[in-house]
């Protein structure tokens, strides 16, 4: 596994990082593998929150090559519950509030399944996605979205322009945090806008991500942790602006934030100073809001393990349901390493096995074959829906356990 230990701000570049939450290292958090790669070697990586003193953008201070990420990479938009709805709200969202050309182009970068440019499709523009994945850009395709297989960079965005022209919308969504090179990424970005173009991006709100407790959300892939003060400066320098900031509650607490070139024709909304404005109130001047985090957190591993402890010396079968990401940061820092199996509804990561643990993932229908006593959540923030759709394992005696926000034990 290749990564780097990063020392400086990836927005202002200073040197001032100060470390504000360690998690348990894990190897990179996706890295399902099948039965025959088994022997490989998960090297374990540091997951360490930095914020930056001068600017006050987070970060972690280890980084993956991307290469080793996106080109091994099993994600697909559909997979996540409710995401297609939201990447149609949200497309109509920008439609109505922004009312780009009909007839214009419109690009989105890290476009995955082509599931968000299919509703800019509908409205009757031309559609471009751009994605490095070769498999998942084949699925976009079949779905009728052309999609280039590259990662976007500013030396990219020239053959793009030249090919295409300027772009009246462009997006990418859930891929800004993931980019270490953002002045690259930007200036790119930059370079297929005129003075009509939208940019929008969404992307972890951290404020949401403390307030919500979804620390699991904490990976490697996740390299920045965005508040909207930190970026508006940033933009700024680059010849871009922010024009509208708009929260919502996916994965666990986002925003989506438009902008335009800094000559651009639009008006800036009122949204994007109350955020600042509730950035501050929310205490991000002060050293306590992460100490008290990180505390918080720490108290809920203890309070976790003292309950398994309790569960594993009456000699009860534990499993868990939900194979992503978020569940190795999840399980790495519980240490839930005694796990006899994971069950998940996405059929690309059944049969294959955890990252590091080797822990084996099955469709969810082999609960009542397997039968186990307890079933822990690992995507806690689906419990209603996984509860529901297995209410026979609670009838049939078993027990499922959510571990976040709050330790709690649901039985029949």
């Amino acid at each position: 596994m290749n990564y780097y230990q990063r020392t400086d701000c990836r927005l202002c570049k200073s040197k001032s990082l100060k470390k504000s939450l360690v998690l348990t290292p894990s190897p990179w958090a996706d890295d399902y593998v099948a039965k025959s790669n088994l022997s490989k070697k998960h090297e374990l990586v540091p997951i360490t929150l930095c914020v930056c003193a001068d600017c006050g953008n987070g970060q972690l201070d280890h980084v993956i090559d991307p290469s080793e990420v996106y080109l091994n990479y099993t994600y697909e938009t559909s997979s996540s519950f409710g995401l297609s709805k939201h990447f149609k709200d949200s497309a109509l969202s920008i439609i109505n509030k922004f009312k780009p050309n009909k007839v214009g182009l419109a690009v989105d970068i890290g476009s995955n399944d082509g599931t968000l440019l299919s509703y800019f499709k509908n409205y009757g523009m031309k559609v471009l996605g751009i994605d490095p994945m070769p498999n998942i850009a084949e699925i976009a395709k079949k779905r009728g979205i052309p999609t280039v297989t590259e990662f976007f960079t500013e030396k990219f965005s020239k053959i793009l322009k030249k090919k295409h022209g300027f772009a009246d919308v462009i997006s990418a969504n859930n891929v800004v945090a993931n980019i270490d090179d953002l002045d690259d990424f930007f200036k790119g970005v930059r370079n297929i806008m005129n003075k009509k173009s939208i940019f929008f991006f969404e992307t972890f709100y951290l404020p949401l991500q403390i307030k919500n407790f979804v620390w699991d959300f904490t990976y490697h892939e996740h390299l920045s942790y965005f508040r909207v003060e930190p970026l508006k400066k940033y933009f700024e320098k680059l010849g871009l602006q922010i024009i509208d900031v708009e929260t919502n509650l996916v994965k666990g607490g986002s925003m989506r934030c438009v902008l335009q070139l800094l000559d651009g024709i639009k008006n800036v909304d009122n949204s994007v100073n109350k955020c600042i404005e509730e950035e501050k109130n929310y205490g991000f001047n002060k050293r306590e809001l992460f100490e008290n985090y990180s505390k918080k957190i720490e108290s809920s591993k203890q309070n976790f393990i003292n309950k398994i402890k309790k569960i594993i010396s009456d000699k009860k079968e534990i499993a868990g349901y939900g194979a992503s990401a978020t569940s190795t940061t999840l399980m790495y820092h519980y240490n839930m390493n005694y796990l006899k199996n994971l069950y998940d509804d996405f059929t690309v990561k059944q049969n294959l096995y955890s990252p590091g643990f080797h822990i084996p993932v099955h469709a969810s229908s082999r609960i009542y074959k397997d039968k186990p006593d307890y079933i822990v959540i690992l995507a806690w923030r689906y419990k209603d829906q996984i509860i529901k759709k297995h209410k026979r394992f609670l009838d049939n005696g078993g027990c499922f356990i959510v571990p976040l926000p709050e330790y709690k034990i649901i039985k029949s």
